[in-house]
């Protein structure tokens, strides 16, 4: 009796503490969400009058552009990711001395490659638009737009850092709050720009200031959280840049291949067809990739969250955090995902026209299933991955899948263009990161493939059958006419149904009580 009195105040401490871990994942999950819905509402307000301001091409170069600039991110060495984990750990065990020498060993390392950088970034410029087909009048406009973004890529590497300390101590409400101001600043700024006639140079301008005043902005926030931060040369230790980097090494191969997966397709597609082929390409791949950005907000809290719990020993609570985050990622996507099958070409007809629509809508099927398979519900399996220290494995699966992709390419893009291209890169990442991925975790946490699978995959997914049946019947008879209204009505029905099934498909009973005691009106019912 005595023993079991002894432990009945540390279950329920344990209870209390995983409960207050718990609170505190969905409260970083919901402000870092508040970016990704600014960012989705005015990506789909401000795309549309972009492309028409500028035109197929103009917007194929300036998509083209920031492929070109996320190669400069190859420098990174994952240190960012390992500053972001490092931080986590240190803050969890309170080793402020630590912190410091993380901060300061990563700034003097990003200062020296931001030199570098503005020294590469002349002879890019002069001679970057010769491996593209760029016309001529272009031509000018294009070296400028790769000096400018490359000399501001140098500024906000070495500030982008206080950005990976802030996700490492888990203050996303910060980090939001200025994406949110620097977004809604820079889509000011596009507006205005078209709007008195300028170009692409006027909104690289635009780009840069607001990039760089978020990135100062961020620094100054970590000064404030951290008030313990001393920037000093006594900090800087090859012992500790050698921690550092022996951990963002397996980091940067995986960063790196997932920059060459996520960049080679439009900039090959620059070279081998046409600036117009890489807008028609983005398009599709756009507008998913600012619902993608929800669940990768996601997996940069699980990052963080499972060094956390892998740093206190709690492996249990590491293999619940992977099934429920990609589940609920899966279960978040998939309203959008089941009205983009049956609506897709509809809307993005509606939305940019029938010129961009003939080229881009077929693509959108391809990009829904790699998006919902992968992306969705397996991004924050990486995450673990990097949490629990054991991504080796992950990054020499990147590597061959860029390897491959790359190659496949080559003769891939001449004889099925585009089309091609998405399902090349479709096929691979679904066997790569939405199967071997898994099943890392499922190794590293000594657990069962298919039941990490199965706990993943099988309820949202049968959740949206019905709701599939439903809006197959909507289109065929009630709302086939696609105008705005009606995609409006199907979209709010998608995701209304699914939403209803999924709290009961898809939530644990105790995870449905969590939410249900957070409601204004029954809530006190259902709190403990």
């Amino acid at each position: 009796m005595k023993k079991l009195l002894e432990f009945m105040p540390r279950s329920a401490e344990a209870t209390r503490l995983a409960r207050s871990r718990g609170e505190k994942f969905v409260i970083n999950v919901l402000w870092s969400w508040t970016g990704v819905a600014a960012n989705l509402f005015v990506g789909f307000i401000i795309t549309p009058f972009i492309i028409r301001r500028l035109g197929a091409e103009q917007y194929g170069i300036w998509s083209l552009i920031f492929s070109i600039l996320d190669y400069f991110w190859f420098f990174d060495l994952g240190l960012n990711t390992a500053v972001c984990n490092f931080c986590a750990r240190f803050i969890a065990l309170k080793d402020y001395e630590k912190i410091n020498e993380v901060i300061s060993t990563a700034l003097f390392y990003f200062s020296v490659v931001a030199l570098a950088a503005w020294a590469i970034a002349p002879f890019l410029a002069r001679g970057g638009y010769r491996f593209f087909r760029v016309s001529p009048a272009y031509q000018p406009e294009f070296a400028n737009l790769i000096l400018m973004t490359a000399v501001s890529w140098g500024v906000c590497i070495v500030l982008h850092m206080f950005v990976s300390a802030l996700d490492g101590f888990q203050r996303f409400d910060l980090t939001s709050r200025i994406w949110v101001a620097m977004l809604a600043l820079r889509s000011v700024g596009y507006l205005l720009v078209l709007q008195s006639g300028h170009g692409l140079v006027a909104m690289a301008v635009v780009f840069i200031s607001s990039q760089v005043l978020g990135y100062l902005l961020n620094f100054l926030n970590f000064r404030r959280v951290f008030p313990q931060l001393q920037l000093s040369a006594s900090y800087v230790r090859p012992e500790m840049f050698r921690d550092i980097f022996l951990y963002g090494v397996k980091s940067f191969a995986a960063n790196t291949s997932t920059l060459v997966l996520n960049q080679s397709g439009p900039v090959m597609i620059g070279h081998y067809l046409s600036d117009a082929a890489v807008g028609f390409y983005a398009l599709p791949a756009k507008l998913l990739q600012n619902v993608v950005d929800t669940v990768s907000r996601v997996a940069i809290v699980t990052r963080s969250s499972a060094a956390e719990l892998t740093a206190t020993g709690k492996r249990e609570a590491t293999l619940a955090l992977g099934v429920y985050t990609n589940r609920y990622s899966l279960t978040l996507f998939m309203p959008l995902a089941v009205f983009l099958s049956v609506y897709g070409r509809a809307l993005i007809l509606r939305w940019v026209g029938p010129h961009m629509a003939e080229y881009s809508a077929p693509l959108l099927p391809v990009f829904l299933l790699s998006n919902a398979l992968v992306l969705a519900a397996q991004f924050n399996s990486s995450s673990l991955l990097y949490g629990l220290g054991a991504h080796g494995g992950y990054a020499r699966g990147m590597i061959v899948e860029a390897i491959l992709y790359v190659a496949a390419l080559v003769w891939i893009i001449p004889r099925y263009g585009i089309l091609g291209v998405a399902c090349t890169s479709a096929a691979l990442m679904i066997a790569v990161r939405g199967v071997y991925t898994p099943w890392l975790v499922s190794r590293a946490l000594n657990t069962s493939f298919l039941g990490y699978m199965r706990g993943i995959y099988a309820r949202p997914l049968l959740a949206a059958v019905p709701v599939w049946i439903l809006a197959r019947f909507l289109q065929k008879n009630w709302l086939g006419d696609a105008t705005w209204p009606q995609l409006t009505l199907a979209a709010c029905i998608c995701g209304a149904v699914y939403s209803a099934v999924a709290f009961f498909a898809c939530l644990p009973r105790d995870h449905r009580m969590a939410v249900l005691s957070r409601m204004p009106v029954v809530g006190p019912r259902y709190r403990p």
